[in-house]
């Protein structure tokens, strides 16, 4: 089953389907959305490796979904099924791979002894707290595409906030989501960069919403952002301070910011509306060089003549498959 983020209604609307991955890359550079979301434009011959810093957060993303699948469950974490989880990860992310492609860095993270201590650390110091203090709730379970959470309606567009939280969790009968994040490393700033978000609040929002359709009548205000380093803190580090590897800020929002957040979001699906009713996309050219910390995949194409882009598009670019935030179960099923 395919799907699109957006479909015209029978009454002239936009619906929209949409969450902080799409808007930041809309935000970023409007051209860019729509050679990306829109027409599915792909690279030919894309590199099959990830840069190392992505590869290593998709590998965590899935030993904390292992882990705590096994909380949930209610089974205990044994060293030998840390160092198995460490491995499948590492195996189906590839990352042997890396060492050609980032040998740097590669080197510098340790191997996959790297990335086993690394899980080592983590069930130490924060897994067993967590054990002792979570109740979890869901574990990579996706939202939205049924409806579930509708940020609004205007006489343009209706839009649904779809998502993916890492996990849901109750603690001291407060229920939270937790979003897992990788970093370089962990300095005086990290904490405050979940705030403002255009990813927190959303988790935030539809937490509280979905519960209550459940029958929960609960207030959910915060995130919990479990944050993990990539690099291991120095022994001895110049400043006399070890810093952490592993931290985790609690961005907090009240009704007049989740407010603020709604009104923004449907605000920017109107102007994606106006966009795809005109065909008018903005240019970022400031973005060109500056995209994620790289030079944007669509630079080539631009900076070609105009009437010459056609002929660049055949050669270089090939149609991928739309932008799909999760799978419904029935799909699953249905295989």
């Amino acid at each position: 089953m395919s799907f699109s983020f957006y479909n015209i209604l029978s009454d002239g609307r936009t619906e929209f389907f949409v969450d902080a991955s799409l808007l930041k890359s809309f935000s970023h550079c409007e051209r860019y959305f729509y050679l990306k979301h829109v027409k599915n434009l792909r690279p030919k011959g894309l590199a099959i490796t990830k840069p190392f810093p992505m590869a290593i957060g998709s590998w965590w993303s899935d030993v904390m979904e292992a882990f705590y699948n096994t909380l949930r469950a209610g089974k205990e974490l044994t060293k030998d099924d840390i160092q198995r989880t460490a491995l499948e990860g590492w195996a189906s992310q590839n990352l042997d791979a890396c060492a050609v492609a980032d040998p740097d860095k590669f080197k510098d993270f340790g191997d996959i002894a790297g990335a086993v201590a690394m899980l080592n650390d983590y069930y130490e110091s924060q897994y067993l707290i967590d054990q002792r203090n979570w109740k979890v709730v869901a574990v990579e379970e996706g939202f939205g595409l049924n409806k579930e959470v509708c940020l609004g309606e205007t006489r343009t567009v209706v839009v649904y906030w779809i998502g993916k939280p890492d996990l849901v969790v109750v603690e001291n009968d407060r229920l939270t989501p937790v979003d897992h994040k990788t970093v370089s490393r962990i300095d005086g700033f990290t904490t405050g960069r979940f705030k403002p978000s255009t990813q927190m609040p959303g988790y935030v929002h539809s937490c509280e919403v979905i519960a209550k359709s459940l029958g929960y009548q609960v207030r959910v205000d915060r995130c919990v952002v479990n944050i993990c380093s990539r690099s291991r803190p120095a022994d001895k580090p110049r400043s006399g301070t070890r810093r952490p590897r592993f931290i985790r800020a609690y961005p907090n929002f009240n009704r007049e910011e989740i407010e603020e957040w709604r009104r923004n979001v449907v605000a920017k699906c109107e102007r994606i509306a106006q966009c795809l009713r005109s065909n008018d996309w903005s240019w970022s050219e400031t973005s060109c060089d500056n995209f994620y910390n790289r030079q944007c995949d669509f630079k080539k194409l631009d900076s070609t003549t105009p009437s010459a882009r056609d002929i660049v598009l055949m050669a270089d670019f090939i149609q991928g498959r739309p932008w799909q935030p999760y799978q419904l179960v029935k799909e699953k099923e249905d295989g």
